[in-house]
């Protein structure tokens, strides 16, 4: 299978370069939550009472003590209840969507998903020669009427969904009938399910998990939206023969670092995790992701926010030219963001683009827009 560059990667080289005023493009979390002093804490903490075992290989699945406080972490944030057996530590969920990858897919393996979807993980699953069928897409979420035809035609598989807080849609959210249905569709139509989702602690009034709904679901979460990405946690939560599986493979590569298990293991510990949550929710949807599209409303034209935000980082917009022509234009002016064709399992839209708010500070986002939108206009 060919390889591929991630249009999220391309973006971010373009912004490394330096001279990037307005970074549209960047899913990293917003720098002033991130818990720096705590970590330095966290580290010399866990030095002082582990010594040499914070640098020794990692057992397979992650260090008990970590895996304890993850089942906790779920419980109180998520309505998880979930046996610490049962929750495998990856490096983080990207590797943990390999690793699934390598264990379920086969060549022709039917893959369901929303479309557009995000392109950093249907990307192992397309190596593994996964058949992805793109799954349209509302304000509601997945077209779950649609699916079932699909289903009907296309024959077992997995269906790979962001339901809460979607990527890189900007906000779109299963409703509460709609996963009820997919769960249905899932059992009469032997459909296993992954659910990947980074966004929802992070979203006060955010539809259950599916998880929470029904346990047979593969659960795939992560701490990098919390945390940090550089600390490269995520999890699986599941069960049975592939909770063993994935163990198994996992010893592979031992991708987690043991030492950062430790720190991220003592940072659950004493509750920063929570803390961070507290101060993410009155930051991202009432404050930056409003600024966002109050921006995008006052200064595009109408109708290009093509889905409505009302969590996560992204909002998922028309740029009525070929956005990689207008990229190379903006990033002179100081804009960067990420292109949206490659999120489309199928022929992409060229004039589409995803804009976050994860990294840009609140002051930024209405200039930035302001000077998007004279671009796109002066094209």
């Amino acid at each position: 299978m060919r390889l591929y560059w991630s249009p999220v990667e391309l973006a971010s080289r373009l912004v490394k370069r330096g001279g990037i005023t307005y970074n549209f493009a960047s899913g990293s979390p917003d720098p002033s939550l991130l818990p720096i002093n705590d970590v330095k804490r966290s580290f010399e903490t866990v030095y002082e009472n582990y010594g040499t075992a914070i640098l020794a290989y990692p057992g397979a699945g992650g260090l008990r003590e970590l895996r304890i406080e993850v089942s906790r972490y779920l419980n109180e944030n998520l309505n998880i209840n979930a046996n610490w057996r049962d929750i495998i530590i990856t490096a983080g969920a990207q590797h943990a969507i390999k690793l699934l990858s390598q264990l379920l897919i086969r060549r022709r393996t039917a893959i369901y998903t929303e479309n557009p979807t995000f392109v950093e993980t249907v990307a192992p699953m397309r190596y593994e020669g996964a058949r992805l069928i793109g799954v349209p897409i509302s304000d509601d979420g997945m077209d779950t009427h649609e699916l079932e035809k699909l289903a009907k035609n296309n024959g077992p598989g997995i269906v790979y969904t962001v339901p809460n807080c979607h990527n890189p849609t900007g906000g779109v959210s299963l409703s509460r009938d709609k996963r009820k249905h997919l769960l249905e569709i899932a059992d009469r139509y032997e459909l296993r399910i992954i659910e990947d989702d980074p966004y929802t602690p992070l979203h006060s009034n955010a539809e259950p998990a599916l998880k929470s709904m029904e346990n047979d679901v593969i659960y795939v979460g992560t701490l990098s939206k919390i945390l940090g990405p550089g600390l490269r946690i995520g999890f699986v939560v599941t069960s049975g023969r592939l909770r063993n599986n994935l163990e198994m493979i996992e010893q592979h590569d031992f991708a987690t670092s043991t030492l950062t298990q430790y720190i991220v293991y003592d940072l659950l510990r004493r509750g920063v995790a929570n803390r961070v949550i507290h101060n993410a929710r009155r930051l991202y949807p009432p404050r930056k992701l409003r600024e966002l599209v109050d921006s995008l409303n006052d200064y595009l034209p109408g109708g290009a926010i093509m889905y409505n935000p009302y969590c996560g980082f992204y909002s998922f917009i028309r740029t009525q030219i070929n956005a990689w022509d207008l990229l190379r234009k903006s990033i002179r002016q100081g804009v960067a963001f990420v292109p949206g064709d490659r999120f489309f399992i199928d022929a992409g839209k060229q004039d589409t683009a995803r804009l976050s708010i994860g990294s840009i500070r609140t002051e930024l986002i209405r200039d930035g827009v302001k000077v998007l939108s004279s671009i796109i206009k002066g094209v």
